[in-house]
């Protein structure tokens, strides 16, 4: 697997990375060529198997960029699957309890901190050709990134105890989800929500943690980063599509001019 520096520039600067929510390895290594920090290949709204999966994840590691999992669930056998696959770290939605969180971070992290089952035949230790199986297990405990998404009103109420637990590198705020639990799912740009996105950022920040926000343009990231977020999302499906309209629009205009 491709061992990562993402912690460290995480201590450093912003780190800007794009969603792939389609089941393609060319469309992952593409992503990855175009130079964003990490790709994050959306197992939980896209359609993936393991196979694929360990593929997409190849595709952006052979193209020098980390690449991180956002699983289905948070569940440990996801967890194990997209590790041993040799993600650089897994993104867990829907985290709202304590208990939920030392879930999440003992399926990710090997023993003394956590409970991660360890084999050595995955591609994550090189199918067993790692020179050092304990130089790999300490390794993974220290490089591999676990990001924890807080998407709920339960979450933010929770968030002071959530906040207290070790092994989390990013509290990830997904917008839409939160929008949608605060009863704007009409509007996930309305003020309060952009305030509680603010408040969510100050109060991860203060207790020395690192947040993580989805972004859909630049004056979002710009926002976000304002507020103190590094950890940054995007996609490309929404440009795409506008990209696409923008033209198919201007196609129709030139047919109704003949």
């Amino acid at each position: 697997m491709l061992w990562s520096d993402l912690k460290k520039r995480l201590d450093e600067r912003p780190v800007f990375g794009c969603f792939v929510t389609f089941p393609s390895p060319g469309l992952t290594e593409f992503t990855a060529q175009m130079g964003f920090d990490f790709t994050c290949i959306d197992n939980e709204h896209g359609i993936m198997d393991y196979m694929a999966m360990e593929n997409m994840i190849r595709g952006s590691q052979c193209a020098g960029v980390p690449s991180i999992i956002r699983t289905p669930v948070n569940r440990p056998e996801y967890i194990q699957k997209a590790l041993d696959s040799g993600a650089n770290g897994v993104q867990i939605p829907m985290v709202n309890t304590l208990d939920e969180v030392k879930e999440a971070v003992c399926a990710a992290l090997y023993p003394p901190f956590g409970k991660r089952g360890y084999d050595f035949l995955p591609r994550a230790c090189d199918y067993s050709l790692y020179p050092s199986k304990m130089e790999y297990l300490q390794k993974a405990n220290e490089e591999l990134l676990v990001i924890l998404q807080i998407e709920t009103v339960e979450a933010v109420e929770n968030l002071e105890q959530l906040l207290t637990v070790e092994g989390v590198d990013v509290f990830f705020i997904g917008p839409f989800d939160l929008a949608v639990s605060m009863g704007y799912a009409h509007d996930p740009r309305h003020p309060k929500v952009l305030e509680m996105i603010e408040r969510i950022i100050t109060m991860i920040k203060k207790k020395g943690k690192t947040a993580g926000i989805y972004a859909s343009n630049v004056k979002q990231t710009k926002q976000a980063i304002e507020w103190g977020a590094s950890y940054i999302l995007t996609d490309l499906t929404e440009a795409m599509t506008q990209w696409a309209e923008q033209y198919l629009q201007g196609v129709k205009e030139i047919k109704s001019m003949k």
